[in-house]
């Protein structure tokens, strides 16, 4: 093996092994000669150098001397090899030195190995890798940087665009057609009836004597009477625990807060960048369960004293100022003491927050404009509590709730950007709002000012947008059904808006918020607080308290709308369904009459086509719904498959009420009925159809159908016990698949006195 001297351009400082040419003709070396073996006719490699010397050329190897010449021409002194004598160097004669070497036996048998210095690297060989290393770092921080400012908000999901719906200051409308849109409703029409075809038509229930069910069955007279329970109130009345107040027990401070359970869904994907206290217990939970109001103070209470360790905080309470909310109001003011003592309590214990003004409060109502009771913040507890006393009563029964939130948390929003102090918004209110398509604007100033909100309400309505109260006019004691938006909890309504004959009043309560508020809450990072209480102005008393443990399997989602929209067109069950619920506005059947007889003929005779088309259509409804049973049982959401197992359910219940409906009209047609009383100057009369139980066609022809659909409501019952789907289930069942002809009473001014009904 020939030993090769090391690449002058390499920084290592061992050489480079190469394979050995073998020589064209033997070569004769000799004997003594430095660096070879006496009486040996090859050459030997010498171990290699570990380091370069100074005067030690390139390209010579080990044990033997410079050249002279090459040390003349570079100006330095020739330098003795390794074992060699310094008198060699300076002009002696080798030989001598050799024979030396030769005759003593324990000096070595070759030269020393001698160091040499490292060679240097040329500095254009560093530059391209520094600057190569240079570029691709600047590159990928600038797109880091890009990554994380190009979003509006800083803590938005990450491939998940959700600006499309928002952002406009001017409040434009949002290009997403809703079937359930707020805005379509005319605020002009402030009073409803129960089986109207539009339930914002005036109402039309009359004074008179109760009638019992078996009286309507069988043709007795509808009165106002029959929708009520007990005398009503100017506005209606909250009833917590206990009987029929307040329970106090249920809501000491201090000893009930850190009692109450965390609701199964804080379990949901929460903001807790936004939590004011750097990751809550329970921050940005859409569905909170209290029993009462009291619950729901002490809890805020707890949330204000626990961001209070970190931050000062500024709580702004935001107060719906609409004729419906003056009970709760009330309430809220009854515990609202309780809140006040806790608060000053803590801070007289922390006297450095107190000195630092790290609490103060604000108070502004809402309505269809903004009123700003308190405007500054204030420290002064008591002060608010008067503040909120002398909040206005908005007239107009418009709330206008997103516009309210937006714009209040950019009026405050200057105070949260004052050092280590927050901003929270705590808003009281009976609906959902009627500006629901300004959702995101809302949203995008909650996160943009790092504001929760937190929100003590009502449950929506289940799957429908409108709870209706009751109203008596005090001068013709007629009944009138003033209309509140309270839903849906969806993005969109996702079953059948009506009840087989008419718009839907059942008033199902869902057990969630509404989804507006609901979204605002868990996107901001703060709590919506679900009060079940019953209100006795209500045309129904449904409020009913649902596990949130039983319920989390059915729990809507709370995306943007078109996200939600999006998901519902990529599934073939729930665009299927959707199409399915937009079609029910045709199936609305004729409820009014008049009692003369050849004019109620004729209408009759017009109806009998009519029934038979939408009996046609609900049978081709049912074929489309069973053809879908497979997709049913593969979609992962349970509560699309509740809404499946009712809507099936439902719709062969309203084949029979279809069938029932025109043998009705077949039977006025052929022998028209007479009122049992004559309209007169003060009273006048007409014929409506109701719901019933008793059936009118033939049994043989409808038995089958009968038990089809009573067999398929009582599979959702099992299949869902204790939710809503099992609840407007037995609603079903109890209003019964047939039909009945009553009668109805009212004032000849009902419609002119209208105007006068409150607008809730």
């Amino acid at each position: 093996m020939e030993l090769h001297s090391a690449d002058p351009m390499s920084s290592d400082d061992i050489y480079r092994l190469a394979e050995p040419e073998e020589p064209a003709m033997p070569m004769s070396i000799p004997a003594g000669g430095p660096g070879l073996r006496a009486g040996s006719a090859t050459m030997e490699a010498a171990p290699p150098v570990v380091g370069a010397g100074d005067g030690a050329s390139a390209g010579v190897a080990p044990g033997l001397a410079a050249d002279p010449a090459a040390a003349g021409a570079t100006g330095g002194e020739p330098v003795p090899a390794a074992g060699e004598d310094s008198a060699a160097v300076n002009g002696a004669s080798p030989g001598t030195g050799a024979a030396k070497k030769a005759a003593d036996p324990g000096a070595p048998k070759g030269p020393k190995l001698r160091g040499r210095r490292r060679g240097r690297i040329s500095l254009r060989y560093l530059l391209q890798a520094w600057s190569f290393s240079l570029v691709v770092h600047v590159g990928v921080l600038l797109l880091l940087a890009a990554a994380t400012f190009s979003s509006s908000d800083g803590a938005s999901e990450p491939l998940k665009i959700d600006a499309a719906l928002a952002g406009h200051r001017a409040g434009e409308k949002e290009e997403l057609p809703i079937y359930a849109d707020p805005d379509n409703i005319e605020r002009n029409k402030a009073i409803g009836d129960e089986n109207a075809d539009d339930p914002r038509e005036p109402a039309m229930m009359s004074a008179g004597e109760s009638s019992s069910e078996g009286d309507s069955e069988a043709g007795g007279v509808v009165v106002a009477g029959a929708l009520g329970v007990g005398r009503p109130t100017a506005t209606p009345r909250m009833r917590g625990a206990g009987k029929g107040k307040i329970n106090e027990g249920n809501s000491l401070p201090g000893v009930k807060i850190d009692g109450l359970s965390r609701s199964p869904l804080t379990l949901l994907p929460a903001a807790p960048a936004l939590d004011l206290g750097g990751g809550g217990k329970v921050a940005g939970d859409p569905v909170f369960d209290v029993q009462e109001i009291g619950q729901a103070m002490d809890q805020l209470a707890h949330e204000i004293i626990r961001q209070l360790k970190d931050h000062k905080i500024t709580v702004v309470w935001m107060f719906d100022e609409s004729v419906s909310m003056e009970d709760d109001k009330k309430t809220v003011l009854q515990k609202f003491d309780r809140v006040s003592t806790e608060l000053k309590k803590f801070m007289e214990q922390d006297k450095k927050a107190a000195a630092n003004g790290a609490l103060n409060h604000a108070v502004v109502g809402f309505g269809q404009d903004i009123e700003y009771r308190q405007d500054s913040p204030i420290d002064n507890i008591d002060q608010i509590g008067k503040a909120i006393r002398r909040l206005k009563i908005d007239p107009t029964g418009t709330e206008n709730t997103m516009g309210a939130i937006r714009e209040v948390a950019e009026h405050y929003a200057r105070y949260a950007r004052r050092g280590d102090r927050r901003v929270m918004l705590v808003l009281v209110t009976d609906e959902s709002g009627d500006d629901g398509a300004n959702i995101e604007e809302a949203r995008q100033a909650l996160k943009r000012n790092r504001m929760p909100l937190y929100v003590i309400g009502r449950q929506s309505l289940f799957s429908f947008p409108y709870a209706h109260h009751r109203y008596e006019d005090p001068v013709t004691r007629d009944v009138y059904h003033p209309l509140i938006r309270r839903g849906p909890e969806s993005a969109d309504i996702e079953i059948y808006q009506w009840d087989g004959l008419y718009g839907r009043w059942d008033e199902q309560p869902s057990g969630f918020a509404p989804y507006e508020l609901a979204r605002l809450t868990k996107e901001s990072g703060g709590i919506y607080f679900v009060l079940p209480s019953e209100e006795f102005m209500r045309v129904r008393q449904r409020e009913k308290a649902y596990s949130i443990t039983q319920l989390k399997e059915y729990l809507p989602e709370y995306d943007n709308r078109l996200v939600y929209t999006e998901k519902r067109a990529a599934s073939p069950l729930r665009q299927s369904l959707y199409e399915i619920v937009k079609t029910d506005k045709p199936f609305l059947y004729r409820r009014d009459f008049p009692i003369e007889h050849p004019a109620l003929v004729q209408a009759a005779m017009e109806e009998i086509p009519k029934a038979s088309e939408r009996l046609n259509m609900l049978l081709a409804i049912q074929k489309r719904l069973e053809s879908l049973k497979k997709v049913r049982d593969r979609d992962p959401e349970k509560r699309w498959q509740a809404h499946y197992d009712l809507m099936l359910a439902q719709t062969v219940a309203f084949q029979v009420k279809a069938y029932e409906y025109r043998a009705l009209m077949a039977s006025i047609a052929k022998s028209p009925p007479n009122p049992k009383k004559q309209p007169g100057p003060g009273l006048m009369i007409t014929w409506v159809v109701d719901h019933s139980g008793k059936p009118l066609a033939p049994h043989s022809e409808t038995a089958k159908k009968y038990a089809e659909a009573e067999r398929l409501l009582k599979d959702v019952i099992a299949k869902h016990p204790k939710t809503p789907w099992a609840d407007l289930a037995q609603d079903t069942l109890n209003r019964g698949f047939s039909v009945t002809l009553n009668e109805w009473h009212h004032n000849p001014k009902y419609y002119e006195r209208a105007q006068y009904v409150p607008k809730y």
